[in-house]
């Protein structure tokens, strides 16, 4: 709010002079609506002088004997990481700021404006819940086609999920058989070594998804339980899901729901369908701007036919899970540690658990999710998956 009075007169000039009371506002979604200790500075357009004030606990500052006329307007705020923090639920340093050109302040007047700062979005996509472990058929077989990724929006503002990608990770979850080994490119912490990767597709502002909103991208986009020939019990209807990785292929193999858009297939070195570990994935959401710049690379000591592998460099990863067999299969850790530094493991696969990120606070109704980079800390196993959901 922009407000001020007459206080007093110029004697030799018969200029009146007015307090001006500017209030900052932090963006919506922040825990508090007035910005302490921010900077503002007011510029007169005719007579290039500038004077600053440091806004107080309830947002004002304070400008005594202003000479009305056009007014050029600055307020600017630096948040620590800490501060950021409990105002947004991210930890990140952010600089917020607002301007106002030409404003009339005219002497006597009682008016208002507002003075909301500005700035990017603090926090990012994080994946919220990776449902893995597939689910038993009534007759005691197994089924994997229920799989579903959902990604939610943890900042504070809008995001756009075209052009996102995601990816599985190379490598075993755990020694799955007596002979499994990690993987050979485990030595390389400054890379992830994908396996087969997907594309949100979009012009750039096609999937807007709001603070606190996420989508779901389901391996078969079906309500698996209410259909015989899937799997009546499957715990997920993912008729609705956003989007689905299709595989196709000659043999017809994948299902494909003409009501759900597809995943665009960027490099694929799976099988009919995008399945990943049941006993555990690795996964990654990034984004760049020219894929085919990234490195393909031989897996060492794997046959010539065997595909090679994408090495995505650290930097351009938003964020990552990792799932391995058991507690005791640590050694098999396929994320770099700088990305990573933990993983979670389900009872066993074919249970229907799903790996959920946790919730860390609540500002203002939004939903904020942990984020400290540690699979460990940020998710947690859950009997039944939570689509579009925390109930």
């Amino acid at each position: 709010m922009l407000a001020f009075s007459l206080t007093s007169c110029d004697s030799n000039s018969d200029i009146n002079t007015a307090e001006v009371r500017l209030q900052v506002e932090y963006p919506d979604l922040y825990a508090e609506t007035y910005a302490e200790n921010a900077e503002v500075t007011i510029t007169s357009v005719e007579r290039d002088e500038s004077e600053s004030a440091t806004t107080d606990e309830n947002g004002f500052a304070v400008f005594s004997d202003v000479i009305p006329g056009n007014y050029n307007i600055r307020a600017e705020i630096e948040l620590s990481a800490d501060e950021a923090l409990e105002l947004t639920g991210n930890a990140e340093e952010v600089s917020l700021s607002v301007s106002e050109s030409n404003v009339n302040l005219i002497s006597g007047a009682n008016e208002t404006m507002p003075l909301k700062l500005r700035g990017s979005a603090v926090g990012d996509f994080v994946i919220k819940e990776v449902y893995y472990t597939g689910s038993q058929r009534p007759e005691g077989g197994n089924y994997f086609n229920d799989q579903f990724h959902e990604i939610y929006n943890n900042s504070t503002e809008v995001l756009y999920a075209d052009g996102l990608y995601i990816a599985d990770v190379f490598g075993p979850a755990g020694q799955i058989n007596p002979n499994t080994e990690p993987t050979p490119f485990q030595d390389d912490q400054d890379h992830v070594y994908l396996n087969s990767v997907w594309k949100v597709p979009g012009s750039g502002t096609d999937y807007p998804i709001e603070p606190g909103e996420s989508f779901i991208i389901a391996q078969t986009a079906q309500d698996h339980r209410d259909n015989p020939d899937l799997n009546p019990n499957s715990p997920v209807n993912l008729g609705d899901a956003d989007f689905e990785t299709y595989n196709q292929r000659d043999d017809d193999r994948d299902v494909d729901n003409p009501n759900v858009t597809n995943m665009e297939r960027v490099y694929f070195t799976g099988g009919f369908t995008w399945l990943v570990p049941v006993f555990g994935p690795g996964l990654v959401i990034f984004r760049v701007d020219d894929f085919d710049s990234l490195e393909q690379v031989a897996v060492p000591d794997a046959h010539s036919e065997f595909p090679p592998r994408i090495q995505l460099p650290n930097e351009l990863v938003i964020d990552a899970f990792e799932a391995l067999q058991n507690s005791q299969s640590g050694d098999y850790k396929r994320i770099p540690l700088d990305i990573d530094s933990g993983f979670v493991s389900a009872s066993g696969t074919y249970t229907s658990e799903s790996a959920r990120r946790v919730t860390e606070r609540i500002i203002d109704g939004r939903r904020i999710l942990r984020n400290t980079g540690n699979t460990s800390e940020d998710f947690e196993i859950i009997a039944t998956p939570t689509p579009r959901s925390f109930d």
